[in-house]
């Protein structure tokens, strides 16, 4: 096939050879152009010599396509449908229709994972979400890549990237969890018998320092870990058990607050909140089934953030580590 120089085709051409095509007259189709007829016949005269064909010769009826015509028609069709659907306005998100989205997870966003979850198959059963396990030094190009949508993840506050839109969605706050009636419960300790008690660490990626741990050290107090597992759901069941106690997401010890076997206690002075933040690309700033995703992030962790608070004031009643 000739190589065509497409510097010469006028998309116009097209639109007059469809109405040609649909109105099988010139002034029918003109007056559905909004043109003039001389401004159609003179399109059909170009049209002519493109294809090097009549295309469409007069009858007493109007104009009748030639077999070039027929065989053109379903092509130069289809051809314009995929142009307009180029320039189209994106329609509205309609999340009943399902979608399919993809979630960078790291540390702490386990709970609006779980709430997302719960509302999505309450309000939008027919979407799909996949969750990855990425590491913070990830996250940055498997967005790039569109591998993920977003991602959740704590990441140091002087790491900005441009392309990149980050979003503060959630204050982590850490409690102590540990066995009904725990021999270090009954009175007050210091933060270093706290960090001398057998300890269960959690670590995702099975790392021998956790985020937990990082806390700690900036207090200058390293953990007795003895245990490390990677799942943050198997922590409390562990620890009801035996004389291990944990440090945990509030929003996560909330889960088993009806388990009479636990205990939640707060941690020593000094051991700070985390943020953990959305991230997503600038480039689909716009993209509205992101952004309808973005708000169902927001959302659900605004309500943990309010029923952590609840919380809180639970734990500042129960005994403090000093």
């Amino acid at each position: 096939m000739n190589s065509i120089d497409l510097r010469r085709i006028d998309l116009n051409l097209l639109v007059v050879f469809e109405a040609l095509m649909n109105e099988r007259h010139a002034g029918r189709a003109a007056e559905r152009l909004g043109l003039g007829q001389p401004a159609v016949s003179h399109a059909l005269a170009r049209l002519r010599r493109l294809f090097n064909d009549p295309l469409f010769i007069r009858h007493p009826r109007g104009m009748e396509p030639t077999k070039r015509t027929l065989a053109l028609a379903p092509r130069i069709s289809d051809l314009l449908n995929k142009t307009r659907d180029v320039f189209a306005v994106e329609a509205a998100f309609d999340p009943q229709r399902g979608h399919r989205f993809t979630i960078g997870q790291t540390d702490g966003s386990i709970p609006i994972l779980i709430k997302l979850i719960e509302r999505l198959r309450a309000t939008a059963p027919n979407i799909e979400l996949h969750v990855r396990r990425v590491d913070s030094d990830g996250i940055v190009s498997a967005i790039d890549t569109q591998e993920l949508d977003l991602a959740f993840a704590m990441m140091p506050s002087e790491r900005s990237i441009r392309r990149i839109v980050r979003t503060p969605v959630l204050t982590v706050h850490y409690v102590g969890l540990a066995r009904r009636g725990h021999p270090f419960l009954r009175g007050p300790r210091t933060s270093q018998a706290f960090a001398a008690l057998p300890h269960l660490a959690i670590s995702p990626r099975a790392e021998p320092f956790s985020y937990v741990d990082r806390l700690f050290a900036e207090m200058d107090v390293r953990r007795n870990v003895v245990l490390t597992v990677p799942h943050f759901l198997a922590a409390p069941h562990i620890v009801a058990s035996t004389d291990l106690v944990t440090v945990i997401d509030v929003s996560i010890a909330q889960l088993f607050q009806g388990d009479d076997r636990l205990q939640v206690f707060s941690l020593p002075k000094g051991v700070r909140d985390i943020t953990v933040d959305m991230f997503s690309a600038s480039a689909r700033r716009d993209e509205l089934a992101l952004s309808w995703l973005r708000q169902q992030c927001a959302e659900v962790a605004t309500q943990i953030s309010l029923a952590g608070r609840s919380e809180r004031a639970v734990t500042v009643a129960a005994r403090h580590v000093r």
